[in-house]
């Protein structure tokens, strides 16, 4: 009973986890006009549609999108609809490529891109950023991909061997 709430539970702890790290590191203090956003829980979502189920990954992607929209942002729908699509995107690149921790890797930099140009996109069409392109790739893309290439290594081997070891169990079942 308890291993079947684990995943769930630590799910929710990497959404509020993106908070802590907000409020924890003010990018502002040390990185002048740079923005950081954390994206540890689409991180953990790729890792379960990579090495334990799509489905359960998708099921996530529409439960903290919908939760996300609502504890972060003013705008709801947008993670509600965007979290499950980059899961979708990210599924469908590995069923083309390996599927292994650095060609994850390569597929977690592009979609949080992906992801992260598309809430730029409609914030800047319904006139709620002023950035420039250019601004938005120097001041908040850029950084951005580099924290969340940081977390990526540090969760890579251990969440990778709990997932594989959760899928095993689930298969035995």
């Amino acid at each position: 009973m308890i291993s079947r709430l684990l995943l769930p539970f630590m799910t929710l702890l990497f959404f509020y986890s993106e908070s802590l790290f907000v409020h924890l590191f003010p990018s502002e203090e040390w990185f002048d006009q740079k923005m950081i956003v954390p994206h540890f829980l689409i991180i953990v979502l790729f890792f379960i549609c990579a090495f334990y189920q799509y489905r359960t990954a998708l099921l996530y992607g529409f439960i903290f999108g919908f939760l996300f929209d609502i504890y972060y942002t003013e705008i709801n729908g947008i993670y509600l609809v965007l979290f499950p699509f980059v899961i979708f995107l990210s599924h469908q690149m590995m069923k083309v490529l390996h599927n292994n921790l650095f060609v994850l890797g390569i597929i977690t930099l592009v979609n949080i891109s992906v992801l992260e140009f598309l809430v730029y996109e409609i914030n800047h069409i319904i006139k709620r950023t002023d950035l420039t392109f250019m601004q938005f790739v120097d001041w908040r893309l850029w950084p951005t991909l580099v924290l969340n290439v940081l977390f990526y290594i540090i969760l890579a081997f251990p969440f990778r061997n709990y997932l594989l070891k959760k899928r095993k169990e689930w298969l035995d079942e």
